[in-house]
């Protein structure tokens, strides 16, 4: 319960910033792997360290998936709009998992360091517009649809095993959503920096999925605290790369 009640929060905090900072960081919030990290606690606690391990390794070997899927949506969103940005999008990360599924593990996770390096020059740049007040149904309805991600990598993990649970849990539905919402309200550009928010992000998913990974199947639930500080170290590092609306100045 506890599990599919800490992702809507953060769902929430996202909008907020949203609010205050623009699209880009709100991309950046929503794409932290906190809703990972509940997830892998959830598992652990339902089948084991070895099984939360597994799924840990799944999610994390989609990593450059999730990359394709940010460059491919805000690219076709720009140019062609929203509903084939979407099909495009998740097109593009279907594709590049089917691609990769044939490689081994470790050589995806380690090949994504340097595409999460390069990712950011093929994103939206420049400061993005503070948008128009979000309506509050469409608060609630991100929220909720968050609680659902989580629910369905732990029935997921049960039903069909970790390696598909992974996959279910990369698969970057809350940034979707969020670039949706904002296309919806502010317009096709401000989506594309709500998925330039994705991609900067995207080096904390990683870090927290290698500790959990590599340390998991040892000290079993410390590991998930192990990787949160990894990803808080990650964090700090990208979020000076993450175009926020610039703020008035004050009057004199």
């Amino acid at each position: 319960m506890v599990s599919l009640l800490v992702a809507p929060v953060v769902m929430a905090a996202a909008v907020s910033i949203e609010r205050r900072l623009g699209p880009s960081a709100a991309g950046w919030v929503v794409a932290l792997p906190v809703s990972f990290a509940v997830a892998v606690m959830a598992v652990t606690l339902d089948a084991g360290t070895g099984t939360a391990s597994t799924m840990a390794l799944s999610a994390a070997t989609h990593v450059p998936a999730q990359v394709v899927f940010g460059i491919v949506f805000a690219a076709v969103l720009i140019r062609r709009g929203l509903a084939l940005g979407v099909m495009a999008g998740a097109l593009a990360f279907v594709g590049c998992s089917i691609v990769l599924a044939g490689m081994p593990g470790a050589l995806v996770v380690v090949s994504a360091i340097p595409v999460l390096a390069l990712a950011p020059r093929l994103m939206t740049h420049g400061r993005p517009r503070l948008g128009s007040p979000r309506r509050s149904s469409t608060t609630v309805l991100t929220c909720a649809a968050a609680s659902l991600i989580v629910g369905a990598a732990v029935v997921t993990s049960r039903l069909a095993g970790p390696e598909a649970a992974g996959a279910v849990l990369a698969f970057p539905t809350m940034s979707a959503m969020l670039a949706v919402a904002v296309v919806t309200r502010d317009g096709p550009l401000a989506g594309a920096h709500a998925l330039t928010g994705l991609v900067r992000s995207l080096p904390c998913y990683l870090a927290f999925g290698l500790v959990v990974i590599l340390a998991a199947p040892s000290i079993g639930l410390a590991a998930i605290a192990l990787g949160l500080l990894a990803c808080a170290a990650a964090a700090l590092a990208t979020w000076r790369g993450v175009p926020v609306v610039a703020q008035p100045a004050l009057a004199q």
